[in-house]
């Protein structure tokens, strides 16, 4: 009790309350002109819906429809409908992206980007060797879909595929976590492709990350390469999420600046933020009275090499409803407060304010993170340990600013360099070296404090709350930290499913008969769970993109029941302002993409509400 004294907090604690959404604060100069604004202006314009009749459309099926034969659709669990025909948006990319050599297109989920994908390198001119990208997650049910939409369709050779086709392309699918890895250092140049097909394209928003760097390389040593970008969201957060996509998609015909300095300043009119710019020159895109953001997106989606949807892909209702789980320890809330003042609960003191946000919405959970030394090892050592390894970590981030190389483009290809370089004998191999200034006392020290991550459990309030959700009805609870998911599954006897390829494999067999609890990281993109159609989100995303993905799940077309039920918990004030948060994002996506965002469909609204 001294705690909540100190803190001055209550006992009984009140509801949070939901921020006001922020008006804009022109805190920056007005957007100037610029040669690519010019450019862009100056791009022909093109009406999708009027580009392609639908002989187009029939020509191109009868070309790429497989011959009659056995399928197994009726008997798949649950029973799917035989592809026979394309959807019209899947049509509109497969007639567009030969005739421009590109493609940029922002589809939303459901829409069947997947069959898309496959058959892109068959209406692709020339296409010899292609490479599919997509998320690790998707792998366990590429097989089946692939076998699903391959008994009506004419698709390419699939490496390593069971059977090979004379004179069709050869296309590669590979996960987006295998780029990151050590041994790809050089595996887009080793598959040499003249088409990259990206699912999903978003993971590949960050041109600082070694998978993104490794696939901008490539690029810049095969600029012939054609580019193929699909994804429900490209721009979570800014414009400066796939700008760089667009310009290899479409060269010169991007309908997004080419000048990172010009994306730069772009965004600070278009982007999410407390305070930005008047959109200036920016608003020659836009018609009378019409907001910077929908005229961009207008002027984007009417640009040859994109192809847009601009509806929902379900016409069913999504009713999205606050839940509070309460009433919350008021111990829990003292904690949660000393967090936000800078202060762990077994009083460490963080750093960082991102280490205190963190602290906060794990404690929101009920737990938090910290480090155990199970060898015991003393504080003077542990303390020099995390002095050496900033420093370490600080030099690998700079090195990895510059220009990247192969077998020296990520942390651990790094550290192997490092060791190459300080040999005895030296090394004379023909892999590089770095000279790097830390590792000497970095190498000494590493091997010598091992900590291991370590969950503190405060409260069980949220536990009971979401296992008892999951005894009482069937549905999917939503969970940000495995820990959490495991105790939940654990109270409510459901299984768990975290990472992992047999996870993945484990939930696709769900029939729907009983709830689970899933992974948001793992599970929340490009699964088709619409054999549930409740769902409770336990750990609130602050991410547009993240619900937009999430919500898909089980609000997608194969939906049978007559609408889709989502409960939110929003019990600290920390989990309201991320839900907020959240909307405010998704509001940036809709007018910039043009796509209906599921979080928006249903006004969430913040009832009062007592707790006893």
């Amino acid at each position: 009790m001294r705690l909540l004294e100190r803190l001055g907090v209550t006992p009984t604690p009140s509801s949070p309350t939901p921020p006001e959404e922020r008006a804009p604060v022109y805190g920056r100069s007005p957007v100037g002109y610029s040669a690519d604004l010019g450019r862009i202006l100056a791009l022909p314009r093109r009406s999708l819906a009027t580009a392609y009749t639908a002989s187009d459309i029939e020509a191109m099926e009868t070309q790429l429809r497989a011959p009659p034969g056995p399928c197994s659709c009726a008997s798949m669990s649950p029973p799917r409908p035989c592809p026979t025909r394309l959807r019209r948006v899947q049509a509109q990319a497969l007639l567009e992206a030969p005739r421009v050599g590109g493609l940029l297109a922002p589809i939303g989920t459901g829409h069947g980007k997947e069959l898309t994908t496959f058959l892109m390198p068959m209406v692709m001119p020339g296409c010899r060797v292609a490479v599919l990208f997509i998320p690790s997650n998707l792998l366990p049910q590429f097989h089946d879909e692939w076998s699903y939409y391959g008994a009506h369709w004419r698709l390419p050779n699939l490496a390593g595929g069971r059977w090979f086709r004379v004179g069709l392309p050869v296309l590669h699918v590979v996960s987006y976590n295998k780029l990151s890895s050590q041994e790809a250092t050089s595996l887009l140049e080793r598959i040499r492709p003249d088409l990259v097909i990206l699912n999903e394209a978003h993971n590949l928003k960050d041109p600082k990350s070694t998978r993104t760097g490794r696939f901008l390389r490539y690029f810049e040593e095969h600029p012939r390469t054609r580019l193929v970008a699909l994804s429900g969201t490209f721009a979570s957060k800014s414009i400066k999420d796939y700008a760089h996509l667009s310009r290899l998609a479409l060269g010169e015909g991007s309908p997004l600046p080419l000048a990172h300095r010009v994306v730069e300043e772009w965004g600070t009119a278009l982007d999410p933020g407390k305070v930005v710019a008047h959109p200036g020159a920016l608003e020659r895109l836009c018609e009378p009275g019409e907001h910077v953001r929908e005229g961009f997106q207008r002027r984007r989606n009417a640009t040859r090499g994109v192809v847009a949807t601009e509806e929902s892909a379900l016409d069913k209702p999504l009713i999205i409803r606050p839940r509070y789980p309460g009433p919350v320890p008021a111990q829990l809330l003292a904690f949660i407060e000393l967090a936000h003042a800078g202060e762990r609960p077994d009083g460490e003191q963080f750093q960082e304010q991102l280490q205190s946000v963190a602290c906060a919405h794990q404690l929101s959970a009920g737990f938090f993170h910290r480090w155990r030394y199970p060898r015991g090892e003393p504080p003077e050592l542990i303390e020099k340990w995390f002095a050496r390894r900033k420093a370490w970590n600080k030099e690998v981030w700079e090195e990895l600013k510059g220009e990247r190389r192969e077998h020296l483009d990520s942390p651990g290809l790094l550290t192997k360099a490092a060791i190459r370089a300080h040999m005895t004998p030296p090394y004379e191999g023909d892999k590089p070296v770095w000279h790097a200034g830390t590792w000497s006392e970095w190498a000494e020290i590493h091997a010598s404090v091992q900590p291991e991550p370590q969950a503190i459990w405060v409260s069980d309030f949220l536990v009971k709350d979401a296992a008892e959700w999951a005894r009482s009805q069937v549905g999917i609870v939503w969970v940000e930290y495995p820990e959490l998911g495991e105790r939940i599954a654990k109270a409510a006897g459901v299984p768990f499913y975290g990472g992992g390829k047999a996870a993945s494999e484990a939930i696709l067999r769900e029939t729907g008969k009983r709830s689970v609890v899933a992974s948001i990281k793992a599970h929340a993109t490009g699964k088709n769970l619409q054999q549930f159609s409740r769902n409770l989100v336990v750990t609130p995303p602050s991410d547009g993109a993240t619900w937009e993905q999430l919500l898909a799940r089980t609000h997608r077309p194969g939906q049978l029941e007559p609408c889709v039920e989502v409960e939110v918990c929003l019990h600290t004030q920390d989990y309201v302002e991320a839900f907020a948060t959240a909307q405010e994002r998704a509001r940036f996506i809709k007018q910039t993409d043009g796509q209906p965002q599921k979080l928006l469909l249903s006004p969430t609204r913040f009832t009062p509400h007592s707790k006893t």
